[in-house]
């Protein structure tokens, strides 16, 4: 089996940090900024007629939020005409963005998520935005979540300005699993602040024993199941930065699924494929009739639709290490617009990431803000509201791990998705090893000719069925 090298993440690390702190550098030898670190406001300099347009993803409570914010900004600016182009997800508005740039209008600030970033860049699509942000005066330093400013660096630039960075996390009903009964007789008893192990979790999960109710829920795709991985001490790919093939049959690897595996496909923890046909997994927790599962920050404002359900939130099982996935999405600048529409749009993405504008885009309830100070403020921590335990989002962003760029990720997970569902479900899977490697070998087709695979790449290899239809709004 391989050995692999896990010195890529260091220096993808190594290098974007080293941007940070060069463009760190730059803003300091500027016009001094605000004492409290907040970027400091600027006016356009945009010429009278300046047409700018944005295009933003998410639940309506976002895309609203950005839209208002938007639209105040504009009102301001002497000379900007402001469009805001909004969509219900993000494979959607990565197709309009493809039409768009076929035609020649692309937007001038554009909300992508991480697993585009590589498609983006690599299609000339991208207008780094490191340089404009510190002539602005934005504190890289200590204002924004490294993790995220890390993701969206490459080619050693900051191609895009990270505004979400949610970790996967445990969401669980306190009236199925109860924390204070998991813990073994002379341990601490489990709680948000010290974590669990994977097996604590699967106790967690064995508590609910009412019929038609089971305690967990993992999903079978990469994000999911990646987080146990890492934390066994495995990989999923053999290089983060320019990955040729999946890992899971890896020596290490290999070990964090077979124990991943004895959890998930237990018939008394988990419902099976059937009953979750009948009734998807969220439906079920929403009900009352599922302990756990995993989801992002945006599930919050989902659940809360139902006042009558009670769920909190834990950090994802420990094997050995702490480890989670991230799904984060930034705002980037369009390399094709003019240099004073880029300039509108840099003065518009400085507004956005103050501290206020992410108390507002906090406050809807589904973003976990890159901006340090609304991170711990009560706009995002929503005390007395569900989840009581918020930081926990805080505090599992550091052990977010790096996903491989490739313009064909998502066509990777896709199909690593449907093996690993019947790796999760089959009767057999004996021997372990020869799925495993199964799994690896499938990706490499799509890995080695990724400068041939989809531009943005769509989430697990979705695509539109139809053209996507925006909701417009012009701000004279």
């Amino acid at each position: 089996m391989r050995r692999l090298v896990r010195g890529s993440r260091r220096r993808v690390v190594a290098a974007i940090s080293a941007v940070l702190a060069g463009s760190l550098l730059a803003a300091g030898c500027a016009a001094d900024g605000s004492p409290d670190g907040e970027p400091t406001p600027t006016a356009s300099s945009a010429p009278p007629g300046t047409q700018l347009t944005m295009s933003v993803y998410g639940p309506k409570s976002v895309t609203d939020t950005y839209r208002r914010l938007a639209e105040v900004w504009a009102g301001g600016m002497q000379g900007v005409e402001l469009e805001v182009k909004t969509y219900g997800g993000r494979a959607q508005a990565m197709a309009a963005l493809r039409q768009d740039r076929a035609a020649g209008d692309p937007p001038d600030l554009f909300l992508a998520g991480l697993d585009d970033l590589a498609g983006l860049a690599t299609s000339g699509a991208l207008r780094r935005v490191d340089d404009l942000l510190s002539a602005r005066q934005v504190d890289f330093g200590d204002g924004y979540n490294r993790r995220g400013l890390e993701a969206f660096g490459r080619d050693a630039a900051l191609q895009c300005m990270p505004v979400d960075v949610s970790p996967l996390v445990v969401y669980y009903n306190p009236q199925l699993v109860e924390l204070g009964e998991i813990a073994e007789e002379g341990r601490r008893d489990i709680s948000q602040q010290r974590g669990w192990t994977l097996e604590e979790f699967a106790r967690g999960a064995s508590q609910p024993q009412a019929r038609g109710v089971r305690g967990l829920y993992v999903a079978p795709t990469l994000d999911q199941v990646a987080p146990f991985v890492w934390s066994g001490g495995g990989a999923i790919a053999d290089d983060v930065a320019a990955p040729t093939t999946l890992t899971f049959s890896d020596d290490a690897s290999a070990e964090a699924m077979e124990q991943l595996l004895t959890v998930v496909r237990d018939p008394a923890l988990t419902f099976g494929p059937r009953a979750l046909e009948r009734k998807p997994a969220l439906e079920r927790f929403i009900d009352g009739q599922l302990g756990m599962m995993l989801g992002y920050r945006d599930l919050v404002a989902t659940l809360r639709e139902t006042p009558e359900l009670t769920f909190d939130v834990m950090p994802m099982p420990v094997i050995d290490t702490g480890a989670t996935s991230g799904r984060m999405s930034g705002l980037c600048l369009s390399a094709d617009s003019p240099e004073d529409a880029q300039e509108a749009a840099a003065d518009l993405l400085v507004d956005l990431i103050s501290t206020e504008s992410q108390n507002a885009l906090a406050e809807t309830g589904a973003v976990v803000p890159t901006n340090v100070e609304s991170l711990g403020s009560e706009s995002f921590l929503q005390s007395g509201e569900r989840p009581l335990h918020s930081m926990v989002y805080a505090r599992e962003m550091r052990d977010i791990e790096p996903q491989p760029a490739s313009e064909n990720w998502g066509s990777v997970s896709a199909v690593a998705s449907r093996q690993l569902e019947r790796l999760f479900t089959d009767p057999l899977i004996d021997p372990l090893e020869d799925r495993l490697a199964a799994i690896d070998a499938a990706s490499v087709p799509l890995l080695v000719t990724s400068d041939e695979g989809d531009e943005e790449g769509d989430d697990e290899g979705e695509e539109p069925s139809q053209t996507p239809e925006p909701t417009e709004d012009a701000t004279p």
